[in-house]
């Protein structure tokens, strides 16, 4: 503890925030319009559905979702033994090219200028 009329201030100013720290958050947070933003926004209370609600509407609505996801991983099925038939053909080409390559590259490296060895 600092001496004098400093850590008299000093003491002063510490016991306030002390003290005005709590008392102004308890104003801040106690607003009824701050306390339903953080609970929309940060969702503690989740509260069970309207009893009034239709339950064959919510059933058919969700139904309904599931058959769009099943739809949805069809399709993605679908597109993935496309993506394969693709890769496979692009490999048995690349195989050919790879081949013809290395038959052109038995004639030799004089064949640009007539003297390449044998010819197809």
């Amino acid at each position: 503890m600092a001496k004098g009329k400093q850590g008299l201030q000093l003491e002063a100013w510490k016991f306030g925030i002390y003290i005005g720290i709590p008392i102004i958050a308890s104003w801040w947070f106690s607003d009824p319009v701050r306390q339903r933003q953080a609970v929309e926004y940060y969702q503690y209370v989740k509260y069970p559905a309207n009893p009034n609600t239709n339950m064959k509407e919510q059933i058919e609505r969700l139904q309904k979702q599931q058959e769009q996801h099943q739809a949805y991983r069809e399709q993605l099925r679908e597109l993935n033994k496309q993506a394969n038939r693709t890769t496979a053909t692009l490999q048995q080409s690349h195989e050919v090219k790879d081949d013809a390559a290395a038959s052109e590259a038995k004639r030799g490296w004089l064949r640009w200028i007539g003297l390449g060895g044998k010819r197809l």
